[in-house]
């Protein structure tokens, strides 16, 4: 793993955003959130690229939120006594997932193991969620007293019914691919690494036979009559947690968090399995 967040590489047509974030488990911290957001903005000018891949180093998309990155960040908020921070501070982040929804190329993500809470808003960004047998999704934030803010209570009911996204954020539950396939949220599911990624290059030769501003058309036209939902939505989750949970509060669920993590891989596998 380097130091960077994230490593892209470009070929016909496809670059493919492999996530290393900044943290055990590709967690999302630091510099990856500004990195993505100029990623995006840059990417739509490309001509090389015709289609965005996001995936995860070694065998998992993204822990989720970098817990131990932003305690720090609450830490310095609660000394500075400056009450605008969690609001201002999550608008930031929501702006790169924002970065994700609004570029013009097609984006698909390739998940393989853990994809937890923030790592979920950001794959509900994307167009496309193709995953793994080994895949596993949840939406925790419930459990550290905040609302989902960067966009999965917004977006995800685009891909799923209000019962099961109401389950997935009232409960924290884990689900595997299957369920997962099942309610709508991941479009396919296969064997393994080598397939996930063979998919996505057939995605970008089936795109590319159409022209660019095509399917900037298309993506557009699909968008336009939910966005200012989603930017309501934004706003209201973004101060709901800085009123109702603020600083002080959430620094100490996920210090409590980081104390006791959730249980093994495995563990959450045959528990998702199960339940579904």
């Amino acid at each position: 793993m380097t130091d960077a967040p994230f490593h892209v590489t470009v070929a016909d047509g496809l670059a493919l955003v492999t996530i290393a974030g900044s943290g055990k488990g590709n967690a999302l911290g630091g510099s990856f959130w500004d990195e993505l957001r100029d990623f995006m903005e840059k990417a739509r000018h490309r001509d090389d690229i015709r289609a965005i891949a996001l995936t995860g180093e070694g065998g998992t998309f993204s822990v989720g939120m970098d817990l131990r990155w932003y305690v720090v960040r609450l830490r310095r908020a609660q000394r500075s006594r400056n009450p605008s921070f969690m609001d201002d501070d999550v608008r930031l982040l929501q702006q790169a997932v924002t970065a994700v929804a609004d570029c013009p190329k097609p984006v698909v993500a390739l998940i393989d193991g853990e994809c937890t809470g923030a790592a979920l808003e950001l794959v509900s960004a994307c167009d496309i969620r193709y995953a793994t047998r080994h895949a596993h999704f949840a939406l925790p934030e419930a459990e550290l007293g905040v609302v989902a803010d960067l966009g999965g209570l917004q977006r995800l009911p685009l891909l799923i019914n209000q019962g099961h996204l109401r389950e997935l954020a009232f409960t924290g539950r884990t689900i595997d691919s299957r369920r997962a396939s099942q309610i709508g949220l991941v479009n396919d599911v296969f064997a393994d690494p080598s397939a996930l990624h063979q998919a996505a290059r057939q995605l970008t030769d089936d795109l590319r036979r159409h022209p660019a501003h095509v399917l900037e058309g298309i993506k557009r036209t699909l968008d336009i009559v939910h966005q200012d939902g989603i930017r309501r939505g934004l706003d209201h989750s973004a101060r709901w947690n800085s009123i109702r949970t603020g600083p002080e509060g959430l620094g100490q669920a996920m210090s409590a968090r980081l104390r006791c993590p959730a249980p093994p891989d495995d563990t959450v596998r045959h528990r998702s399995t199960t339940a579904s």
